[in-house]
Order: C-alpha cells, then structure tokens, then sequence
C-alpha cells in the first residue's frame, strides 16, 4: 500500500469498545503512484472507507478482520466502469 500510495493517510472517523472488540470505522486517502494490484500507476487521487474489528487478549490484538471498500477504490482507479446508478 504505501508503495502505491505513498502519501496514504488513515483517519479514523469513529471507534467502538464492548469486552475484549474493538470496532474501528476509517478513510483512507492517498495518490496512486506506483503499481496496485495488477492496475499501473494512474497519479489519481483516491479516497477509500472501511472497517476493521479487533480482537484483543491480555493487552494485544489477536484477531483482525478488515473490510475495506475494495470495489469503490478500483472505479476510482478506473479499473473498473462506474456504476450505472
């Protein structure tokens, strides 16, 4: 990631704690500069959203699931067409 978009910034917009999870809703913005799956190097700018849940024991992440608006990022990129609606 941060070969593609170097000058990437994470931003977190809202995070939730409930026993041992922590929710945390972010955006991510950056330039394309450099190769990112498979799609060369576009110079355009993206902004991406997302949300990861950690799990945590004893003071350390144990599990990570992330979802992350992977489809939205590649009609950004134009990798894909945009959507019809």
């Amino acid at each position: 990631m941060r070969s593609a978009f170097p000058d990437i910034d994470f931003s977190i917009k809202e995070q939730v704690c409930e026993a041992d999870k922590v929710v945390s809703r972010f955006e991510w913005t950056g330039t394309h500069k450099a190769e990112f799956m498979g799609v060369p190097a576009t110079g355009r700018q993206v902004r991406v959203w997302g949300v990861v849940i950690d799990r945590l024991e004893a003071g350390r992440i144990k599990d990570t699931r992330i979802l992350m608006d992977a489809l939205g990022l590649m009609m950004q990129l134009g990798a894909l067409p945009p959507s019809a609606t």
